[in-house]
């Protein structure tokens, strides 16, 4: 914790734009990506369920 312009922290300049050295694209590539990981592995997750519904289901 600091204050603007203390050593080792930035300063806040007002009126300013402020620059981003972030890749949107790259990083909405990821989002993408990891939401589709996401969606992939909740189904596998949900078909074990089933599968393992049917197994109880058979045993009785």
């Amino acid at each position: 914790m600091g204050f603007p312009g203390q050593a080792g922290f930035g300063k806040v300049t007002s009126g300013s734009l402020e620059g981003s050295n972030v890749d949107v694209a790259s990083e909405l590539t990821e989002m993408i990506q990891a939401q589709r990981s996401y969606t992939a592995n909740s189904k596998v997750f949900q078909t074990g369920a089933d599968l393992m519904d049917v197994l109880i289901n058979l045993k009785r």
